[in-house]
């Protein structure tokens, strides 16, 4: 990936949630989460300079419009779904503000607002870079604190991740360490229903795109599962790793529903699955050298008709970011596909499992795929995510963030 379309904000903590704005007004509005040991987290909330021709040269790419405290670190942050942005996008005439949400000892909601004040229209040139009209002028509040027991928050069980569905805004389903996983409405504060996900922690969950009721959750027995609302007396298990080997991270194709990727704890493949197929990775993501960190998956091309799921990404302790282009329908077993002169990234192989057993006869091979693009960073890449439109993605490292054109 070209440096010259690199951007980057250094921040005073070391970072590890990031989440793009959903709105269209503001695309490269991101949210950053630190992570300290001790009580002492914050929530930021950055947005890119822009120019007002006066020849002032900023000294970061991104500016900060408002930060707010976390008395530990934010196991995930993410902005409210485009759909309910309605209410957001006349906040000058008395509307409200964006809405986050956060989770770590509980499930968080916050309202980033523009701060009407007598000095609400003043240009400010602060530590971090030249200050927009107006730009620093935001509040960021905590709106609601959610949680479904009477313990105090310093003896809950940790908040693993969450996922805040699309078409439904009112309703985010939360995952955690005691198994759980428990659906909220956002608008009453009070949750729905709570339910046993898993035999053990559950590490991460996501809505099916463009459903209401059905989301998948993996853990650490090793599962990944599909949950119905509608019929909760049981969950349909999709795929199941060698060895129970713990499953860190789930994430959906934002063009192809029933694609998704996934992957172990401390392993550096990335598991693509089809749900129309379940039981087996229908491909591989090679090239890390360490454990991954993070997976998204950006926009899904500009070909039509199906797909591989689109581009996706992904960042490890190796440093890297590598971007993998699935956005033609992957190869099936017998299929060959012409070498281009930049070398085919699609190669045809057995799958490798977690404890490197070949699979049993009968077994339908995945298909190990090479990353098409790659960026180095000089520590540990500790997550990504890709913008509302999917064609720019954004890692933190160290203490910087760092934002990429593909």
């Amino acid at each position: 990936m070209a440096h010259s379309n690199l951007l980057q904000y250094e921040s005073t903590h070391p970072l590890y949630g990031i989440a793009f704005s959903q709105n269209p007004q503001h695309p490269q509005r991101i949210a950053l989460t630190s992570y300290f040991t001790g009580p002492t987290n914050k929530l930021f909330v950055v947005d890119a300079n822009a120019s007002n021709g006066s020849g002032y040269t900023p000294t970061q790419d991104f500016h900060q419009l408002a930060s707010g405290n976390l008395a530990f670190p934010a196991t995930k942050v993410g902005w409210e779904p485009e759909q309910s942005l309605a209410g957001a996008r006349h906040e000058g005439n008395g509307g409200r503000g964006e809405l986050l949400a956060t989770t770590g000892d509980v499930l968080r909601i916050w309202e980033l607002k523009m701060w009407e004040g007598p000095d609400s229209n003043r240009v400010g040139y602060g530590r971090n870079g030249y200050m927009d009209t107006g730009a620093d002028n935001y509040t960021l509040t905590e709106r609601s604190m959610l949680s479904n027991s009477k313990q105090h928050m310093y003896n809950l069980p940790p908040i693993t991740s969450f996922s805040w569905n699309p078409t439904a805004p009112a309703s985010i389903v939360t995952c955690s360490t005691d198994t759980t996983a428990t659906l909220w409405d956002i608008n009453t504060s009070q949750a729905l229903t709570q339910l046993i996900a898993h035999d053990r922690a559950v590490y991460d969950l996501s809505w099916l795109p463009q459903s209401s009721d059905i989301f998948v959750s993996v853990g650490a027995d090793g599962s990944l599962r599909a949950f119905d609302l509608r019929q909760l007396e049981h969950s349909t298990i999709l795929y199941e790793t060698p060895n129970a080997a713990p499953l860190a991270r789930i994430a959906f194709s934002n063009r192809e529903q029933h694609m998704l990727a996934c992957f172990s704890m401390d392993d550096s493949r990335t598991l693509i699955l089809d749900m129309r197929s379940p039981g087996q990775p229908v491909a591989e993501l090679l090239g890390h050298g360490a454990a991954l960190s993070g997976i998204a998956w950006g926009n899904g091309g500009s070909s039509s008709g199906a797909t591989g799921g689109g581009w996706i990404a992904s960042c490890s302790d190796d440093a890297q970011l590598l971007l993998y282009d699935l956005t033609k329908p992957l190869p099936t077993e017998g299929e060959t596909r012409p070498r281009s002169r930049n070398n085919d990234p699609y190669t045809l192989s057995s799958p490798a499992t977690p404890s490197g057993r070949t699979p049993s006869p009968g077994t339908t091979r995945a298909l190990e795929i090479q990353p098409v693009k790659a960026w180095s960073a000089p520590t540990e890449v500790n997550n990504l995510a890709f913008s509302h439109t999917g064609d720019v993605v954004g890692c933190v490292s160290g203490q910087r963030l760092n934002v990429l054109q593909l």
